[in-house]
């Protein structure tokens, strides 16, 4: 029994065995069938994609046209505004100290008044000496006569060679006299012109250090002057461009006090050396200051123009692709309203702007 059971059991598990075959092998051939299917449509419709014409891609851009400009090669430092000439007013005669003619702090004109001195002194001796040289003068006059008077008798041999001399002598002493006196007038009418002091040129004038009669002495400070017009502006840049600076060249100044305005100059002076600690040198320029609105003392951004170069083309800085040979830009094509790419060559660059010297042509447009 138990043999005739198992063969049954084997008989059994043969035929489950072939019944599966027969429902596996229709199922795989349709997955086959479609997978085949799929493919050759898949490859038609990639066929006919390609052929098939493409609608072109329409996008909006901001263009910029090329235009040319003069463009400036500069270089920026900094300094400080510093007068062009500082001068201590004081008096060449002493005296009391009759009137202050100014404002402390305020423009002041080139022969402008600023302070008198008493000058009653000056003039009694100025009339001393007028009147001692009109003396002596009418004295020299007769000496002069009798000179001439003796000279002629000594020529007759009618005088003796002493009383010649004496006549000579005589004549030579008050003749100088008369010299020295004139030379002293000129000194003390020298001495009254000083009494009143003037403004040497226009410029600031700071406060007074002395108040009206108060007795001064020659030579005592009484004010200091400031000449505004122009103003200096010293200031250092590298020394690699110690061969490119000359004197004549252009400067532009801004200060905080005017951040949207610039002031105009030129370079006056340019230092021989080159300071060991830092390699840079020393460069100066007289800055125009009419309206008298920069002050001394200032800080100040100066901007040295080294070369001028006019006509150039240039684009916008953004219009630039760099690329692994350099920069290359997109050209517009007006007819079609297309943009081709196109390889540039770039020189100069200011804010925002970038000099094109090769590649493109005056009034084309890039993207």
């Amino acid at each position: 029994m138990p043999s005739e059971n198992m063969h049954n059991g084997q008989k059994r598990h043969k035929e489950s065995r072939t019944l599966f075959a027969r429902l596996i092998t229709p199922l795989i051939l349709f997955i086959v069938l479609l997978v085949v299917v799929g493919t050759i449509v898949i490859r038609r419709t990639g066929v006919d994609e390609e052929h098939r014409p493409r609608e072109a891609m329409r996008i909006s851009v901001e263009t910029a046209p090329v235009i040319a400009m003069t463009l400036r090669d500069t270089v920026t430092g900094m300094g400080t505004l510093e007068p062009m000439q500082t001068v201590e007013i004081k008096p060449e005669v002493g005296g009391k100290l009759l009137s202050v003619n100014f404002r402390e702090g305020e423009f002041v004109d080139a022969g402008q008044v600023l302070f008198e001195i008493d000058d009653e002194k000056i003039s009694r001796q100025l009339e001393a000496r007028r009147a001692a040289l009109g003396s002596t003068r009418a004295r020299l006059e007769n000496l002069r006569r009798n000179y001439e008077r003796v000279a002629t008798l000594r020529e007759r041999d009618l005088i003796s060679e002493d009383q010649y001399d004496n006549a000579r002598t005589e004549l030579n002493a008050v003749s100088a006299d008369v010299e020295r006196l004139e030379a002293e007038m000129e000194i003390t009418k020298r001495e009254l012109e000083d009494t009143v002091i003037h403004s040497p040129f226009n410029g600031y004038i700071s406060r007074q250090m002395v108040d009206p009669g108060t007795v001064v002495q020659a030579g005592q400070s009484l004010a200091v002057i400031y000449e505004v017009d122009p103003l200096q502006l010293s200031f250092f840049i590298a020394e690699r461009y110690m061969g490119r600076v000359s004197r004549g060249q252009d400067v532009f100044a801004t200060v905080t006090a005017y951040p949207d305005r610039s002031f105009t100059g030129e370079v006056d002076f340019i230092s021989p050396v080159i300071d060991a600690g830092t390699r840079r040198f020393r460069v100066r320029a007289n800055i125009e200051n009419p309206e008298t609105e920069l002050m001394p003392g200032s800080f100040a951004s100066a901007i040295l123009v080294l070369e001028s170069r006019e006509n150039r083309l240039v684009i916008p800085e953004q219009a630039l692709v760099p690329t692994r040979l350099g920069y290359i830009v997109f050209v517009v094509n007006t007819e079609n309203n297309t943009a081709g790419r196109r390889q540039v060559k770039t020189g100069l660059r200011q804010p925002g702007l970038v000099e094109i010297t090769d590649g493109l042509a005056a009034n084309e447009r890039v993207v």
